[in-house]
């Protein structure tokens, strides 16, 4: 199985640094979102991760403007880091997929060192964030989806 995680990481490098451990523990071909564009090849992949930290709520502009690309049928997953991770950040993004008709396999948060605004002020919060348990369980996260989606 091909897989690829289309990602912006901005900030700390915070999602960055979860897909370079993925990227590393499993094989996977990372794309930075930015690049992607009504010619990137998706049929080159088995299986598409979108990856994120999470701004005002949300994935950021150029990981769901590609996620608006997707062709239909399209396994997905996303994964992103964030301050607090008190709810399903994927929400937004899972809909943009799934109104192009990508089937949805699930998402995967944890939080991130952050620094934005006043935080800065007290050196921020989630300092040691995604820790060693956070980076394996995103690994674990895709292996799971692969094995259990293998064509």
């Amino acid at each position: 199985m091909k897989t690829a995680i289309i990602y912006e990481s901005k900030h700390h490098g915070n999602t960055k640094k979860i897909c370079d451990r993925i990227a590393k523990e499993c094989g996977t071909v990372l794309v930075e979102a930015a690049s992607v564009d009504e010619n990137f090849n998706w049929k080159d992949y088995d299986l598409i991760g979108f990856a994120s930290g999470i701004a005002y709520s949300r994935f950021y502009d150029h990981v769901t403007r590609a996620a608006g690309l997707i062709p239909h049928g399209k396994k997905v997953f996303f994964i992103y880091t964030c301050a607090k991770n008190d709810k399903d950040f994927a929400a937004g993004i899972k809909k943009t997929a799934a109104d192009r008709g990508a089937v949805c396999l699930g998402s995967y948060g944890c939080r991130g060192y952050n620094t934005y605004g006043p935080l800065k002020l007290i050196g921020g919060m989630n300092r040691n964030n995604p820790n060693e348990d956070e980076l394996q369980a995103a690994v674990d996260f895709v292996k799971k989806l692969e094995a259990n989606h293998e064509e």
